[in-house]
């Protein structure tokens, strides 16, 4: 590999946008985990950008995240866009057709890169639960329920007050999240299909396994 090409590599680099910062910090740990290759350096867009309600503002949006995207990579490739969006409802018939809507600008917008929808349902606490070896790694007082374990984590609703008020002291905070996945990611807990249910986390799951892999 000539030292041209090693340059070109280390500035390839994947974008996370969305709405939270600690949102897109957990996603900064989830991609290369679920990443079907190499992965890239996986930046955040600082800035919030909110796509659940944008209606027909949802393509100046994308294009936003497409300017800093393609900044950031300069004349490097860009190797990928994620973008969080939390649902703040259970997955159903609204689910299916946000996502539709979403991904397909997204499609449109990001023609010459893959892109992948994180549109957790209720939020993005329930991914987290889906790796319940995680959370004492994090806090030693803290375990999930085992009837939690075992439940559709796509339907189950306010996921952040549920934590607060069953996975026990200290209380869990918004902040605790990217810690909770980046203990999950090095404890190999992170797969495509974990043991738990959220069908929107496989969906992401399966939007990320059609990256074409990176050498």
């Amino acid at each position: 590999m000539s030292a041209r090409t090693a340059r070109r590599r280390r500035r390839s680099v994947i974008v996370v946008a969305g709405e939270g910062n600690y949102d897109r910090e957990v996603l900064r740990h989830l991609v290369p985990a679920l990443h079907p290759g190499d992965c890239p350096e996986v930046i955040n867009m600082k800035k919030p950008i909110r796509l659940a309600r944008a209606q027909a503002k949802l393509s100046p949006r994308l294009e936003e995240i497409k300017r800093f995207a393609l900044g950031v990579a300069d004349t490097a490739k860009l190797a990928g866009v994620v973008i969080h969006v939390d649902l703040d409802g259970v997955a159903d018939e609204n689910y299916d057709k946000l996502r539709r809507r979403i991904t397909e600008e997204m499609r449109a917008t990001f023609k010459d890169c893959p892109s992948a929808l994180a549109l957790a349902a209720y939020e993005i606490e329930a991914w987290l639960m889906l790796f319940p070896e995680a959370f004492p790694k994090v806090r030693p007082g803290w375990r999930l329920r085992d009837a939690d374990c075992r439940r559709d984590l796509a339907k189950l609703e306010k996921t952040k007050e549920h934590l607060v008020k069953y996975l026990g002291k200290p209380p869990y905070r918004e902040s605790d999240a990217p810690a909770i996945m980046q203990a999950a990611v090095r404890g190999g807990h992170v797969t495509a299909r974990p043991a738990g249910n959220n069908r929107s986390f496989q969906d992401f799951a399966e939007d990320m396994s059609l990256w074409e892999k990176t050498a």
